[in-house]
């Protein structure tokens, strides 16, 4: 009898360990993409072995059996918007100031399909009888959905899977600093290469960029948070201040540090395997054989093969034809004429397994940041190829590690990668670098899924944590970077030049009548 009470004790005891306090957790993962989802299923996963309850809205279900207390709602419909968008046509093509719009109107778009969904609408309809302890919201497509937390009566919390968007930033009172290298959208360099008007303009267009958030986004979503919820929606951008905590995808070593708030939790690494699933017998016989080494490449799951014109095409195919090495290559289409016999295509690889394979020379890629996480942890150097979004920002990153060569995919020329791979392959400090990087993001106080466990379930038990607001929140625009004290300044600056400029002047002709004076008195005393 003894030995069953220590049996249930111990039972119990891991029990309440390993699985809190079973809170229930709505998560809400709308934008369709599967490098964004991977993140956010991650932390959803571990939140559900923790004992919690979750309904998880999201366009990429993953439809285990084995997840009890695990529900889902499919969204995969939402790609359907997302298929007009040839990413590489795009690119450079279109600014960023006449892309604001299009994506507006397709990001509400979406947010009305997302709302009038039969399942949603069930979820969030008044007698419902739904209750949820939190919200857990990915925040690039969220203006509407806020009210979401609203409607159950629950702190949110914020979750992306890049770096945060300018207007979150200045939502959460973060400076803003335009010419700072992590304003991903604006696609920024080193201010320090910038003269007076280039940073001019770019300092114009981010608060451009701001000020359509503000005037145009913001209230188009309170009408159509109005429509599904009601009219005693809270203002959106009172939401947006208050969101109790937000994750973001960007382990520091990684990314280019920028002041910001305590609510700003940085979290990465979620959706890494701790064991990998095998290779495919017949390529992992390949990929062994390959003594020499080998190279692969993948554009990621957002850019497809077709979006590269021929003449691109010809360019990877002539410089891969000159390599001895195999070359595995992420390749979406069918057909591909002229292919390389070293050149070996597949719609899919598993890319965490090869990237894990001891033969690996170089990762060709498009600068996704789940794809460089990956490179890190198995320490393999890379070539960047940005396409869109944060890639831009993310391959510079890496190029100031050491650890990349980048190159602009819609100049690319055979030479240039060419010289790219060979220098990669045979200077020993890009591999040197990327393990000193890894040793150094493996190298931590706590690990970023127990740390967004805790941060979660704290929120949970405090419902918010408003401690960790900042009140710069609440600034005006002109007074979150002193501008107000930086006009006036400058206006009493020019205003006493402007008089004692004044005054020297009248000084000046004053002086000049006298002498001239003077000078017609003392000629009449001559005569």
């Amino acid at each position: 009898m003894l030995w069953r009470f220590f049996a249930v004790a111990i039972f119990l005891f891991t029990g309440i360990v390993e699985h809190g306090d079973g809170a229930r957790i709505l998560g809400v993962f709308p934008i369709p993409s599967i490098s964004h989802q991977v993140v956010f299923r991650g932390l959803a996963k571990a939140l559900n072995k923790r004992g919690h309850e979750l309904v998880v809205i999201t366009t990429d279900p993953v439809r285990d059996p084995a997840l009890k207390n695990y529900t889902e709602i499919d969204l995969h419909v939402l790609y359907e918007g997302f298929k007009i968008f040839d990413h590489v046509m795009l690119r450079g093509a279109i600014n960023w100031e006449d892309n604001l719009p299009l994506m507006h109107a397709l990001f509400s778009q979406q947010t009305e399909t997302i709302l009038s969904h039969p399942e949603v609408k069930r979820l969030y309809s008044p007698g419902s009888g739904e209750k949820f302890d939190l919200v857990l919201i990915e925040l690039l497509l969220s203006g509407a959905l806020l009210p979401l937390a609203k409607r159950f009566d629950a702190p949110i919390i914020g979750i992306t899977s890049m770096g945060l968007t300018l207007p979150t930033q200045y939502s959460l009172g973060i400076p803003i600093l335009s010419l700072h290298p992590s304003s991903w959208e604006l696609d920024n360099r080193d201010s320090s290469s910038y003269s007076l008007w280039p940073r001019l303009s770019n300092f114009i267009r981010m608060w451009k960029y701001i000020h359509f958030h503000r005037t145009t986004w913001i209230p188009d979503n309170e009408r159509i948070a109005k429509k599904y919820f009601g009219n005693d929606v809270p203002s959106i951008a009172e939401m947006e201040k208050n969101i109790s905590l937000i994750f973001v995808n960007q382990q520091v070593p990684l990314s280019f540090t920028k002041p910001t708030v305590p609510g700003v939790i940085p979290i990465g690494g979620f959706h890494i395997s701790k064991k990998l699933e095998p290779l495919p017998e017949s390529l992992r016989k390949i990929l062994d054989e390959a003594t020499q080494g080998f190279i692969y490449m993948s554009l990621g799951t957002n850019v497809k093969s077709f979006m590269l014109t021929d003449e691109m095409r010809a360019e990877f195919v002539a410089a891969f034809s000159q390599l001895p090495f195999k070359v595995l290559w992420k390749f979406d289409d069918d057909e591909f004429p002229n292919k390389p016999d070293n050149v070996i295509i597949m719609k899919w690889f598993p890319q965490q397994a090869i990237l894990a394979h001891p033969n690996l020379k170089v990762f060709v890629y498009q600068g996704g940041l789940q794809s460089t996480e990956e490179a890190i942890s198995n320490g393999v150097p890379l070539i960047g190829l940005p396409v869109i979004g944060d890639q831009d920002m993310q391959v510079k990153k890496m190029v100031q590690l050491g650890v990349a060569k980048m190159i602009e995919i819609k100049t690319l020329k055979r030479e240039e990668l060419l010289e790219a791979i060979r220098t990669v392959t045979t200077d020993g400090s890009y591999k040197e670098n990327m393990l000193n990087l890894k040793s150094l993001i493996s190298d931590r106080p706590n690990d970023p899924l127990e740390n967004a466990i805790w941060w979660t379930e704290h929120v949970i038990r405090h419902r918010g944590t408003p401690y960790l607001r900042s009140s710069t929140a609440d600034d005006p625009w002109y007074q979150k970077n002193d501008m107000d004290i930086v006009a006036f300044i400058t206006a009493t600056f020019t205003t006493v030049l402007f008089v004692t400029l004044i005054v020297l002047y009248k000084c000046i002709i004053y002086m000049n009548g006298s002498s001239t004076r003077r000078s017609l008195d003392e000629a009449k005393k001559r005569n």
